[in-house]
């Protein structure tokens, strides 16, 4: 093959999406690639750093936990080979033996160690296993785990990606910096960063559960819903988050199929409680009592959602749906105004660059003008986003939360916790003594009766004091190739590759 040739078909790989799909002219065989569009590129391939979709769905992929939740709901080792309580505070781990790093080093205790003290010291990690006081390592494949506390959510807690097992010496050789170049056990291995924007991961064809169907995953951020959905019919990408109006065109498809599911999120506003005059409670009830939320759920989501009563999904563990909220009524929010005594104020509504968002963001803005609130719409990009909101420097945020490990927990400790004010979750900056020993008894008891009774308690104070206006639980929509075999989605929307397959 002479060097002109070379060039041209170097350049024309350079041009078009799959090349690598392609049979190798070294080896002659075929490299099967799935290529996945997510709608924000993520922020860091460090499981612990951020609680964010787009970031651990690619985590997923890379690294392991010690645990996993079961199709069923219950928790089977994953890492781990056995657990036991030795007493209510003191749990040991047992490792499975032979676990592969993608360094080729075995998985050991000192590795378990060093990750869950690591998870301690960050803000995304320390408010779910704040329950532990020390990790110490038994031997090469036992740690032990001892608790200030019971900790009833604690195993599901070590199921979610954010807990996710890393390699000591390689982390501490990168200084920690390991957000754009992760290294796991997991079914995949890092290749490529991209700028975030095109993100490559190569099979592990040693992973301890079976080298994955397939042997390259690439994860693609394309903002635009129309850009994305323009790059499933096309081809250029393989699955695609879509918008619920697209699931129609993805359905008409000869060659595309859709899949549309509940899961176990929650959209809803943050109001910032410190700020004025949203630290006004009769001002607050006046905005959560203008919106339409069913007019969102019929127009932005076309019906794949359904109108929320509270923050946590009904599909998650002490969910109260019998709980009232203030029902859209416009003369109540008036009201709610007039006793509030608060005038001529401009709210700002905050929203990443989210279309979806966006459209339920004016529809919002629509609704609090017509009770006679006037608010301006403020988009930025994720990390912007982020940032900001961790600040406090925002009015009001459109946002959402996935309840990764189905426990209300994960959604009213961090959430709302004083503890947790700013980026470690409790971005409404919200305070209450009341609310906070209710979910703390929710997290110590083990019995879970008595969970449900608090969590409970804990959603009514929520209501009356307004910090979260929820507005809907919404179904994930996805766009697939009908090449693609064997995809189950997951309820927290982190699903992993391992089975799936391309003709």
């Amino acid at each position: 093959m002479n060097k002109k040739y070379l060039l041209g078909f170097a350049l024309l790989c350079l041009g078009i999406s799959g090349c690598s799909k392609e049979k190798s002219e070294v080896s002659g065989e075929k490299v099967k690639t799935i290529i996945i569009s997510q709608g924000s590129k993520p922020k860091s391939l460090d499981p612990a750093m951020y609680n964010e979709i787009p970031s651990l769905f690619i985590v997923e992929q890379i690294f392991n936990t010690l645990f996993r939740i079961d199709p069923n709901g219950k928790i089977v080792p994953e890492l781990a080979e056995s657990y036991e309580y030795v007493t209510p505070l003191e749990l040991v781990i047992k490792l499975k033996r032979g676990i592969k790093f993608h360094n080729g080093e075995e998985l050991k205790a000192n590795d378990v160690a060093f990750s869950v003290n690591r998870m301690l010291e960050k803000p995304a990690t320390k408010v779910m296993l704040d329950a532990i006081d020390s990790v110490s390592i038994v031997d090469d494949y036992i740690v032990k785990i001892k608790l200030k506390e019971s900790s009833a959510p604690l195993l599901y807690t070590l199921s979610y990606p954010l807990t996710s097992i890393l390699n000591e010496k390689d982390t501490l050789s990168k200084s920690g910096n390991i957000a754009i170049d992760p290294l796991g056990t997991g079914p995949f291995k890092f290749d490529k960063w991209g700028d975030g924007e095109k993100i490559k991961l190569n099979s592990n064809i040693e992973y301890f559960e079976g080298k994955p169907v397939v042997d390259e995953l690439v994860f693609r951020a394309i903002t635009e819903n129309t850009s994305r959905l323009a790059a499933l019919e096309t081809g250029e990408v393989d699955i695609a988050t879509i918008s619920p109006i697209d699931v129609q065109t993805v359905e008409s498809s000869e060659e595309l199929y859709a899949i549309s599911y509940p899961t176990t999120s929650t959209e809803y506003l943050t109001i910032n409680v410190q700020k004025y005059p949203l630290n006004n409670l009769d001002f607050r009830k006046a905005i959560h009592s203008a919106i339409d939320k069913q007019s969102i759920v019929d127009t932005v989501y076309m019906g794949k959602a359904s109108v929320a009563k509270t923050i946590v999904n009904p599909t998650v563990f002490g969910s109260d749906q019998s709980v009232e909220g203030y029902p859209y009524n416009p003369e109540k929010a008036k009201e709610y105004i007039n006793k509030s005594g608060v005038s001529g104020e401009v709210i700002k509504i905050m929203s990443n660059d989210n279309p979806v968002r966006l459209q339920a963001a004016q529809i919002i803005q629509a609704n609090l003008k017509e009770v006679g609130i006037n608010s301006e719409i403020e988009t930025v990009e994720w990390g912007t986003y982020l940032q900001l909101t961790a600040q406090g420097q925002y009015d009001i945020f459109i946002g959402g939360w996935v309840s990764g490990t189905s426990d209300s927990d994960i959604v009213l400790f961090p959430l709302l916790h004083s503890s947790y004010k700013g980026g470690a979750g409790n971005r409404a900056m919200y305070e209450n003594p009341k609310y906070d020993s209710l979910v703390e008894l929710g997290r110590t008891s083990l019995e879970p009766e008595k969970r449900i009774e608090v969590y409970s308690k804990a959603q009514e104070l929520l209501q009356e004091e307004t910090p979260l206006i929820p507005l809907y639980y919404k179904n994930d929509n996805m766009g697939l190739s009908k090449k693609i075999k064997n995809f189950i989605p997951e309820p927290n929307t982190i699903h992993n590759f391992t089975k799936v397959d391309k003709e």
